[in-house]
């Protein structure tokens, strides 16, 4: 009797040697928590949408039984660390598309929580009233807002948190040693919980004496009045964190801790600061491109110690195709308190723009204040002697030449709700100028502007940016306002598909052979903004990422006439790269709704070609 065989399909053979694989990661039956949390709690992981698509290559995510039932005990543990004793977890795994592809399902029952009962307070000190510390603002604030109360989770991993924020209250009331405990009585029947929190104060201390160590070219006495210690008065310890602050960013310094040594736990206190100084000279050099400037660079020189009082003397040299500058500044970082200093600054200026080219001198006076580390406004005084030279709307004619004395005030405004090098939340930038001012200048004019900005980060590796920015110039007496003065748009950190301070009116240059290009020509009021997705692709390559937006704005003879001209829009997108000189980034800008002048049509010819509907910028930093 002869045998025969049925043929296997080409893929089930294929699939036959393939192991099982993790192919998706869900969760059924959480509500307290999103998967996207939840899936940092476990060590099994899915690939990721690039790696799927990588099918040749099924290895690194193989079912694994004992991290399975580990990942288990790891959600069961999170759940209960956050008030879910009666959690149940288990898992499932669903065959896929192809036997191999395996779909792992973590099944969570969370059940009820323990809610708190009650909160007690129990306050132990050496002969300080209790009253007066319970009807203290910071402790009632702390009360209402801390995690432990009464209808609340009972979280135990929450309790360092908790802890944490009333040793702080006391010790900012003086309470030096000031140790703070969580006590809870759990009733798992009825899934209650019972808060009693403990302090145990120890004596109100007083500064006694502060030892300064490592100051070698400035005496101890600066270094105290920059912190702003004083002997006598009643510890805080967010005293301390300020004055350690204001020292790490004085200029002097680069390094700086305030310490409590060992000593007997009585009234008084001694603490120890120890610094350790920056070079009193420095040289800095720095270099960059784009598809503006093309290359620039900058040199700067710094004393940090001039005449042995702190003040900081720093000269700067510019240069780029734009731009050539050379600054002195004189800091005075101590005027009537740590936040408050003043910066005299001479300079000379050479600016070469589409339209105009401007020779400029002259000096600013700044009061910068720092009112907190998020938080910074400046008020200056500007005088300049100018030199413009623009073409006239004929270029046949020769070019004019406008010599002016600019002298104004001008007021300004910095706010970052974050910290640090990542951007995240808000960012405000107002300024105000009043120029005309004791009859020292050829032009009164008034300008007002303001910049905003918004970063949300959506996930682990997106981020969302967005900048509205907009400026008016009131009270101008006619149109001869200098070119400088007045507001551009379009440009790498601008509205991209045009370039820079291509945007707005324009002006035909022409010569005896008929038209050559079109000059921007500014104008009195400005409206622009930014909208820009950024997502990191670090599993490509560290550092990689890529951006989409989209830009907006316009330019106006003045904010009455803003129907004379509607908002056009450029949109496209780039590459980013984080390199060790900042983000190196490239944007590809495409104009929706150009005007003729942008394409270059001029009495009705076309003298443009298909580019003039794309700006490509190249640069280092972020557009914004």
């Amino acid at each position: 009797m002869g045998m025969f065989f049925l043929p296997i399909p080409e893929a089930v053979a294929q699939d036959a040697g393939i192991p099982d694989q993790v192919w998706k990661v869900r969760f059924e039956g959480n509500t307290q928590y999103p998967a996207v949390v939840l899936k940092e709690q476990v060590a099994t992981e899915q690939p990721t949408f690039w790696e799927k698509l990588s099918f040749w290559d099924q290895t690194g995510y193989a079912i694994n039984e004992i991290n399975l039932k580990k990942d288990v005990i790891r959600l069961q543990n999170y759940y209960r660390r956050r008030g879910f004793v009666n959690v149940e977890v288990s898992y499932r795994i669903e065959e896929g598309k192809k036997s191999w592809k395996k779909k792992v399902v973590f099944e969570i029952d969370e059940q009820l929580p323990i809610r708190i009962q009650s909160v007690d307070y129990k306050l132990h000190t050496n002969g300080v009233d209790t009253e007066e510390i319970q009807a203290d603002e910071s402790f009632q604030r702390v009360k209402k807002k801390q995690a432990y109360r009464k209808g609340k989770r009972y979280e135990t991993i929450r309790k360092p948190e908790v802890i944490g924020k009333f040793t702080d209250v006391f010790k900012n009331l003086g309470f030096a040693y000031a140790q703070v405990s969580v006590d809870a009585r759990i009733d798992t029947s009825k899934l209650a919980a019972y808060v009693t929190i403990k302090g145990d104060l120890g004596p109100r201390t007083y500064i006694n004496d502060i030892s300064v160590e490592g100051a070698e070219n400035i005496s101890k006495k600066y270094v105290l009045r920059e912190g702003d210690l004083k002997k006598g008065e009643r510890y805080s310890l967010e005293k301390l964190r300020v004055a350690q602050q204001e020292l790490f960013n004085h200029h002097l310094f680069r390094f700086v801790t305030i310490s409590i040594p060992e000593q007997s736990q009585d009234s008084t206190l001694d603490l120890q600061m120890r610094v350790r100084e920056h070079k009193l000279r420095s040289v800095e050099l720095m270099a960059g491109f784009g598809t503006e400037e093309y290359l620039r660079g900058q040199a700067s020189w710094k004393h940090r110690n001039v005449t042995q009082r702190g003040h900081r003397l720093t000269t700067t040299a510019h240069g780029s195709f734009i731009e050539q500058s050379f600054r002195v500044d004189y800091l005075f970082p101590y005027i009537y308190n740590t936040k408050s200093s003043v910066t005299i600054s001479p300079f000379g200026q050479h600016l070469l723009q589409n339209n105009y080219e401007l020779l400029r001198a002259g000096i600013t006076n700044s009061l910068i204040y720092r009112y907190t580390e998020n938080l910074t406004a400046s008020g200056s005084y500007e005088f300049t002697k100018n030199k413009e030279l623009s073409q006239r709307y004929n270029s046949s004619l020769p070019d004019t030449t406008l010599e002016y004395d600019l002298s104004s005030f001008q007021f300004s405004g910095y706010y970052n709700q974050t910290l640090g090098r990542e951007q995240k939340g808000w960012v405000f930038q107002p300024y105000l100028e009043f120029s005309g001012l004791f009859g020292l200048a050829s032009f009164q004019f008034q300008k007002l502007s303001a910049d905003v900005r918004r970063f949300t980060r959506l996930s682990n590796t997106t981020m969302l940016a967005m900048r509205l920015q907009g400026g008016a110039l009131y009270n101008v007496p006619s149109d001869s306002l200098p070119n400088n003065i007045r507001f551009y748009l379009g440009g790498t950190n601008s509205v991209r598909g045009w370039y820079r301070q291509q945007l707005g009116p324009k002006r035909a240059q022409t010569d005896s052979k008929g038209f050559q290009q079109y000059i921007p020509r500014g104008g009195r009021a400005m409206l622009g903004f930014n909208i820009e997705l950024r997502q990191e692709l670090n599993f490509f390559l560290d550092g990689l990422g890529i951006a989409f937006f989209l830009d907006g704005g316009q330019v106006w003879h003045t904010f009455h006439r803003t129907n004379t001209r509607p908002l056009q829009f450029g949109t496209g997108g780039g590459l980013r790269y984080e390199s060790p000189l900042g983000p190196i980034r490239v944007d590809i800008g495409y104009k929706i709704n150009p005007t003729d002048k942008d394409l270059n049509r001029y009495n009705g010819q076309d003298f443009g070609s298909a580019w003039d509907r794309i700006g490509i910028h190249v640069s280092i930093g972020q557009a914004f």
